[in-house]
């Protein structure tokens, strides 16, 4: 298949938080909060983005504390750890602010547990006023509505949901190969046995593409596919 990012819901929802939250007016906060099921391709789709947006990204660790995560953001700027946080929280503060450098934290739902992390986070924002997006699970939006001076920070949010068939034709017109087509049904097939789960669609698709290959087919059908599973040990390329 072709590497590419599909343009799906979830990943243009995800473009739409850091266009609002980078063009924002005066006043208006500038943290973003992405959360969702996993499988649903929040890492990826965020990825995509700041990668586009020269952006700092680092992923929270359950084991982490304050200096751990400022130590990889450190990391992610270029510069060595320092032994004092609050040098480092200077460092970041300077860096972000000088060259607009935007902060991904992905499993964000880890600073839930140590209120010095979140407010570290919260600190850096303030003194920067550049965006910064957390990635969570679909509890993190409960979980942080308790820390209101965080929460009222937040002024853009994303629900990542399963796919649905159109962006499952999305997915298949994006990344199989040239001239491999497939029948609606089986994509909407697929999609269900999915249960709209990114991974398992792209996984799901990858095996479409090669039975395709395998029987030099440009146009796949649920009866060229019949009973097989779309994931495990029992799949067959074959017709």
């Amino acid at each position: 298949m072709k590497e590419a990012i599909a343009p799906v819901k979830n990943v243009i929802a995800t473009q739409d938080v850091f266009d609002s939250l980078a063009g924002r007016s005066y006043g208006v906060p500038g943290i973003g909060l992405i959360h969702g099921s996993t499988g649903l391709g929040k890492t990826t789709a965020v990825t995509h983005l700041f990668n586009q947006v020269n952006g700092i990204y680092v992923v929270a660790r359950a084991t982490d504390s304050a200096t751990s995560l400022l130590s990889r953001i450190m990391d992610e700027l270029g510069a060595d750890p320092m032994p004092r946080v609050s040098r480092m929280v200077d460092h970041i503060i300077e860096q972000m602010s000088m060259h607009e450098r935007s902060l991904f934290i992905d499993e964000a739902d880890h600073l839930m547990r140590d209120v010095r992390m979140l407010e570290t986070v919260r600190d850096i924002y303030d003194a920067t006023e550049v965006p910064v997006v957390l990635i969570g699970m679909d509890q993190i939006a409960r979980r942080i509505s308790s820390r209101k001076q965080f929460y009222n920070r937040i002024s853009e949010w994303a629900e990542f949901r399963p796919a649905d068939l159109e962006d499952v034709m999305i997915m298949a017109e994006t990344l199989l190969e040239d001239g491999i087509q497939v029948d609606p049904d089986l994509l909407d097939q697929l999609r269900k046995s999915a249960g709209g789960e990114m991974r398992r669609l792209a996984i799901g698709l990858g095996r479409i593409e090669k039975l395709a290959k395998t029987n030099e087919l440009d146009f796949v059908t649920c009866a060229h596919w019949g009973d097989q599973p779309f994931f495990g040990s029992s799949y067959r390329p074959g017709m």
